[in-house]
């Protein structure tokens, strides 16, 4: 990496970090979508790739102790998420291998919007 590209991947993993911490998620669909709308890495397997090492590492464990000050972590659900999510990343992974580049690169607008479209309607109908 060059020094612009370190620079830039520091600025986003910056910007991640206060959003994943803000908003209660790892922000690895920030990660995935920056390294690729910056060209800091050559496709969507790579920032893929480069976004679940991120998430494999304890990077939000800070955001959780705040949370946790607060009593608003639900340690049962954590408990199930947790072993779940890594036995189907396995598979998830292997689904990327055969699946054709332009449909992932669909599959995760289609899946970003949808969450996107449930969060404008959850902050829409949220009183002040």
């Amino acid at each position: 990496m060059n020094t612009t590209e370190i620079i830039t991947t520091v600025v986003l993993g910056v910007i991640v970090g206060l959003l994943g911490g803000w908003q209660g998620q790892a922000g690895a669909i920030y990660i995935l979508t920056g390294l690729m709308a910056l060209e800091l890495v050559s496709d969507q397997r790579t920032a893929a790739g480069t976004a679940l090492l991120y998430t494999s590492v304890p990077v939000s464990l800070g955001a959780v102790y705040e949370y946790y000050k607060t009593g608003d972590v639900h340690w049962e659900a954590a408990a199930i998420l947790i072993p779940c999510v890594f036995i189907a990343s396995i598979f998830g992974a292997k689904l990327n291998k055969i699946t054709h580049k332009k449909v992932t690169l669909f599959s995760v607008g289609v899946s970003t919007l949808v969450v996107s479209g449930y969060f404008f309607y959850k902050g829409y109908n949220t009183k002040w």
